[in-house]
């Protein structure tokens, strides 16, 4: 009977490997060794060759260069990692928002949720490419400079400010933060569906619980539903945090721009190892900041 369980427990290892080496595979492959590839270029002058791009190392003049001699670099760099401090908590609030909201039982459930789904469709760059009027040939463009703000365009803020008759200072202000607002709104589809999904995993005999005892819906909030959705949170988190810096942001999409089309490989490469420098730290201080502010409160 040992051997038999022996040759079992072999066996089940051997399918384990197998389904995990193409995983492994393509991690090596498609993650590993670009991401090796793009430290080399980014430490050399890279020519096109005829068998491809050809490195010639030369240390790290290009981040001395970019960070010493460009200070347009440097304030754009701090704009574009700074600025998920304003977007990330209004992404998340007004995301755990919806999902409360939507949680609910009321008529029409499903059909809300979808439409509260559609911004996460029709903000792809195919939609969004046929949105401004363009043709197949603009997808690329369109793809290259993020998601558009058709939306926002929708609603003049300009003339609508106007009206209020402030200084000019105060309505460029409030006119962008208006659109930023509108496209952070836009921007909420799969985070409240994640919660929606955590909020459906918390038992409802919690809040029963929590009214016996005489906890307000404000407590049963903070002490239930908050320590409850720790895990889901950490995920929208994270998922957030990598389409706001990677996907949405203009500082990345301008790089890989020069890096496509330009065939610039060295100095874009030298930007991005950089970018996602500051993007580790950026991290770090969000997560220090969730640990302190929420796993605390969940202890």
């Amino acid at each position: 009977m040992k051997r038999r369980k022996r040759g079992i427990e072999s066996l089940k290892r051997r399918y384990g490997i197998m389904f995990v080496a193409p995983w492994v595979l393509g991690i090596v492959l498609f993650v590993i060794i670009p991401i090796f590839t793009t430290f080399i270029y980014s430490i050399s002058n890279v020519v096109i060759g005829p068998a491809g791009p050809e490195a010639h190392i030369v240390g790290f003049s290009h981040y001395y260069s970019y960070l010493v001699k460009n200070a347009t670099f440097v304030d754009q760099l701090v704009a574009s990692l700074t600025s998920i401090f304003t977007s990330l908590p209004i992404i998340i609030s007004l995301s755990l928002i919806l999902a409360l909201i939507l949680n609910q039982e009321f008529k029409g459930r499903m059909l809300m949720r979808g439409i509260f789904f559609l911004p996460v469709i029709i903000s792809s760059g195919v939609v969004m490419s046929v949105l401004n009027g363009g043709t197949a040939t603009d997808i690329s463009s369109t793809l290259s400079a993020g998601t558009s703000s058709v939306y926002s365009q929708s609603l003049n803020f300009t003339e609508i400010l106007a009206r209020l008759n402030l200084p000019t200072e105060a309505n460029e202000l409030m006119q962008n933060y208006l659109a930023d607002t509108f496209n952070l709104i836009w921007s909420c589809g799969v985070q409240t569906l994640l919660f929606i999904a955590g909020l459906q995993t918390i038992p409802d005999q919690l809040y029963e619980v929590g009214k016996v005892e005489g906890a307000t819906a404000w407590e049963s909030f903070w002490f239930i539903t908050i320590p409850m959705l720790s895990r889901v949170l950490l995920l929208v988190l994270f998922y957030t945090m990598v389409e706001l810096f990677v996907e949405n942001s203009v500082f990345v999409n301008k790089i890989l721009e020069d890096m496509r089309w330009h065939n610039i490989y060295d100095t874009t490469s030298a930007r991005l190892w950089m970018y996602f420098a500051g993007v580790g730290i950026v991290i770090g201080i969000v997560m220090l900041l969730y640990k302190k502010l929420v796993l605390k409160r969940v202890g």
